[in-house]
């Protein structure tokens, strides 16, 4: 956990598997949690009250508490991104969150309401931006910048001094050989292996990583 206001109360924002995950790191590292609010109740979600919709957040105020961004990514939706860019613009500010099986170099920079889960290894002088999220087993390597609102699939390996743009997402198990510059809102097939550099807004899969169509519902990722 990364945070200047420890002492301040957190709400989960998100009732889905990814706020699940997160919930159990606050939990596993007793920080004090009033609640989520979703769009309904979560199936999943026992161990903390069910607060209601995003209206519900009006009854605290931003110095009140922190939130947890509890939505994960999915490719074709911008929902994270627009719930983190719209309770900013509110005056709430996002916990960001480092699990306690996850090894972090001290000199990396982490932002805003990023998230390190566990198992991943994030090394030396690297830079992770607000939002983005370095999932489970992901490693990113020394001098690499992970921009905002980027995600990082289970297993995903970032090579030394690559540059993820924002919002790009990479699938789980992909590897990007140093060196390179992924576009920003590009999406990197699960299991690719990048070996060239990426424009903007490109989609590709395979070994080696070929730009293909995109086609929604058949995203392999």
């Amino acid at each position: 956990m990364v945070s200047d206001r420890v002492d301040t109360p957190f709400i989960l924002v998100g009732g889905g598997g990814h706020a699940t995950v997160c919930l159990d790191l606050l939990l596993r590292q007793n920080i004090r949690i009033i609640g989520y609010i979703s769009k309904e109740p979560s199936s999943h979600i026992n161990a903390v009250p069910y607060l209601g919709e995003d209206e519900q957040m009006q009854a605290f105020a931003p110095n009140e508490v922190q939130l947890v961004m509890g939505v994960g990514f999915i490719v074709g939706s911008s929902l994270r991104e627009v719930l983190f860019n719209r309770y900013k613009s509110k005056g709430y500010q996002f916990a960001t969150l480092i699990h306690d099986a996850a090894i972090v170099s001290t000199s990396v920079k982490v932002s805003e309401g990023a998230q390190i889960m566990a198992g991943a290894v994030v090394q030396t002088d690297a830079v992770i931006g607000q939002n983005a999220l370095i999932n489970t087993r992901a490693s990113v390597d020394h001098g690499s910048c992970i921009g905002d609102h980027a995600a990082l699939m289970p297993g995903t390996t970032i090579c030394g001094d690559v540059n993820v743009a924002e919002s790009v997402y990479v699938g789980a198990g992909a590897t990007i050989l140093p060196n390179l510059t992924i576009g920003e809102r590009s999406v990197v097939g699960a299991g690719a292996v990048v070996i060239n550099s990426l424009a903007s807004h490109s989609f590709v899969y395979g070994v080696p990583a070929t730009e293909r169509k995109r086609e929604r519902h058949n995203d392999p990722c």
